[in-house]
């Protein structure tokens, strides 16, 4: 089956590494986006343009889930992941063109904002489209393995994003990246349309969905059908991925930030860090996606989370330390607990519905999810370390999520569709 599918499988991973190799590129060069793109204020005002900017992508991520969801399942799950590629392209072009608010005023402000709206709207599309594109092309015994390809390729965009910051920093003087190089990265991963619209005309719709056209079983209206009949699936869905969301931008987004700014370690040891982390990440998801085709999803995640709530306030211990080799080793503990959540999360989450919603149902509780445990994470944790001084504070909160998707994952029951 492997074999079989290659093209589609090679094709959904590398749409999906191109998608948050962009994502991470507007995150990690926020500040010099809103020092281009807005007008000229002091440091703290800069920063919070640039935080709300990437917030605004935050805020419209379950919109696009929706929009991209009912797309896959009236129209077939190929148009969602083709779509979705070509419209984060699109916005990717045109931050690495776009005239500079000296330029043309005001109307580089609103371009920039509609711009991060558009990457917002696809990224809340991509991912769950491509875990129904791909799982439906796929044996049941592979759905773990096939849905963990998925997350490892989001591991390897963000390393891919990270490795391409860093070079063009190494590479130019300041004076050159804040003049014009950093529009190079953005540039660089504009030809991913081509591959939108490779998906849209030459690679092949799900057996499923096709069946599903052949025998007219098509539902016209799948929000509504998702939120009338399925509801518990979704709230089911939203407390398993609490923990997932949580714990993963403790990782990706939080941690980072904390061992500079709070701790004072060194930014260079820091960057490479959460690199080599993100290398990590992309092998183990591999094998959390193969340890769920071999136990199931009840095994495999009273395991992980049990995990979590057992080793959560001793690795926070550790990463209070003034050692770096202790810190060391309680990031890459975290790196690999996030990633034994995440990397089964896609077959475990799509088994949950049945093929006329599927697309839609998961795009919907994916993002709310995400969006309200992953989107608050950092601030959260950030205003329990400043109110309590401790980032033991944070173990407590990642525990009472885990508590939370204990509590979903004894409720889950997977549909009998796939």
């Amino acid at each position: 089956m492997l074999n079989k599918n290659y093209k589609i499988i090679l094709s959904s991973c590398i749409a999906n590494i191109f998608e948050w190799y962009d994502y991470t590129l507007f995150i990690h060069f926020s500040i010099t986006i809103a020092n281009n793109f807005f007008p000229k204020a002091n440091q703290s005002a800069i920063l919070l343009e640039a935080f709300l900017v990437f917030a605004v992508g935050y805020l419209v991520r379950p919109i696009g889930g929706i929009f991209f969801g009912i797309i896959g399942d009236k129209f077939g799950r190929k148009e969602t992941v083709a779509m979705s590629v070509i419209c984060i392209s699109l916005p990717t072009t045109i931050i690495g063109i776009l005239p500079t608010y000296q330029s043309i005023g005001i109307s580089a402000t609103i371009i920039i904002t509609i711009t991060r709206l558009l990457q917002g709207l696809s990224v809340g599309g991509n991912l769950t489209g491509s875990v129904s594109f791909l799982i439906e092309h796929s044996n049941k015994k592979n759905h773990g393995l096939l849905g963990s390809l998925l997350m490892s390729s989001l591991c390897i965009g963000i390393l891919l994003g990270l490795l391409t910051s860093y070079l063009i920093k190494a590479i130019l003087t300041p004076e050159q990246f804040n003049n014009w190089g950093w529009r190079i990265p953005f540039l660089l991963g504009s030809p991913i349309i081509l591959l939108g619209i490779y998906i849209k005309y030459a690679i092949q719709d799900t057996p499923i969905f096709k069946q599903m056209q052949t025998t007219n079983k098509i539902e016209k209206f799948p929000l509504r059908k998702t939120l009338r009949l399925h509801w518990k699936e979704i709230l089911i869905s939203i407390m398993i991925n609490s923990t997932g969301s949580v714990i993963f931008y403790f990782e990706a987004a939080y941690l980072i930030n904390y061992l500079e700014f709070n701790k004072g370690f060194d930014k260079i040891a820091i960057d490479f860090l959460n690199r080599c982390c993100c290398i990590i990440m992309a092998i183990v998801t591999l094998f959390s996606g193969w340890l769920y085709d071999r136990i199931g999803a009840k095994k495999l995640y009273t395991t992980i989370i049990t995990l979590i709530i057992l080793s959560i306030g001793f690795i926070t211990q550790l990463l209070e330390q003034e050692n770096f080799n202790l810190v060391i080793c309680a990031q890459v503990a975290i790196a690999i607990l996030a990633a034994l959540y995440i990397g089964a999360e896609p077959a475990m989450q799509s088994a949950l519905y049945s093929n006329n919603i599927r697309n839609t149902a998961l795009s919907l509780s994916y993002n709310i999810s995400v969006s309200i445990f992953g989107g608050t994470a950092p601030i959260i944790f950030e205003y329990l370390v400043q109110t309590t001084g401790s980032l033991n504070s944070v173990a407590y909160y990642i525990t009472a999520c885990s508590l939370i998707s204990l509590i979903g994952i004894c409720l889950y029951k997977p549909s009998s569709d796939i």
